[in-house]
């Protein structure tokens, strides 16, 4: 099961294989820098980062992979790794990312950000999952967990809360915009209206969204669990901001990946 669960995220999907040029390891040494020793193994390694994020392309905006259509402004929120506008500059797009301080540790003690309303201030924490400082009465970030790896491809990025809207990102400048296993992170799926019209606000064409799977914790909880299907169907449905939702993708068992796209007149 591991062995599928991988596979469908790094096989190669239709034996043409990534570009060799982003399979070449990141040109720092991850233990000579400022950055959090236990990010994940497979996080650290661009072959498994670009793979992956070549195959989500190609199941999500498969327009993307080729160098001789329109060029798109490709934004993508919390970028981590930033595999996905590493393959979207290989083929002449222009790219921003953006990315902020981890929450993910302390959810089940009801800490962090996925219980809480858009535009709620995060109070009940004073560091993050990799001991960053959360910055208060609006200071700047100073450092991320991926940071490192950012400035080593050299990925333009802004840094912000994806929960606080509105985004530091001017109207309709982005064309396509990716969102992938991160929006739980922002807030409670209740108020992801918030976070979509946001979306809707700041892009042109298409936005992508792929869900994580509930960790356990969550999916104990009957009310986090109602309100996670609602959101879901909200996204399978959606018709809003100019933006209908136009396809449904499947991951790890379930209907986690949408794909909205601004409907033309």
């Amino acid at each position: 099961l591991n062995v599928m669960k991988r596979g469908a995220d790094v096989m190669d999907l239709f034996a043409d294989g990534i570009p060799e040029e982003l399979t070449t390891p990141y040109e720092f040494d991850w233990d000579a820098v400022d950055a959090p020793r236990d990010i994940q193994k497979k996080y650290k390694a661009r072959t498994l980062n670009c793979s992956r994020s070549w195959n989500r392309i190609q199941q999500f905006t498969p327009e993307l992979l080729h160098k001789d259509r329109p060029k798109k402004r490709v934004f993508e929120m919390s970028t981590a790794h930033g595999g996905m506008l590493e393959v979207c500059r290989h083929f002449g797009h222009d790219v921003l990312g953006n990315d902020y301080l981890n929450f993910v540790q302390g959810q089940a003690k009801g800490e962090g950000a996925v219980h809480r309303k858009a535009n709620e201030e995060i109070t009940d924490r004073e560091f993050d999952d990799y001991l960053r400082p959360i910055p208060k009465d609006g200071s700047p970030v100073q450092s991320w967990a991926y940071e490192a790896i950012i400035k080593a491809i050299d990925v333009p990025i802004k840094l912000f809360d994806g929960g606080m809207t509105p985004y530091p990102i001017d109207e309709k400048s982005q064309d396509v915009m990716f969102c992938m296993q991160a929006i739980e992170h922002y807030c409670h799926p209740d108020e992801w209206a918030t976070i979509l019209e946001e979306f809707c606000r700041i892009t042109t064409q298409t936005i992508v969204i792929l869900l994580n799977k509930l960790p356990n914790h969550l999916a104990e909880q009957p009310d986090y669990v109602a309100a996670f299907e609602r959101a879901k169907i909200a996204l399978r449905d959606y018709n809003a901001n100019g933006f209908t939702c136009t396809s449904v993708h499947m991951y790890w068992g379930e209907a986690l990946g949408y794909r909205l796209d601004f409907a033309k007149s």
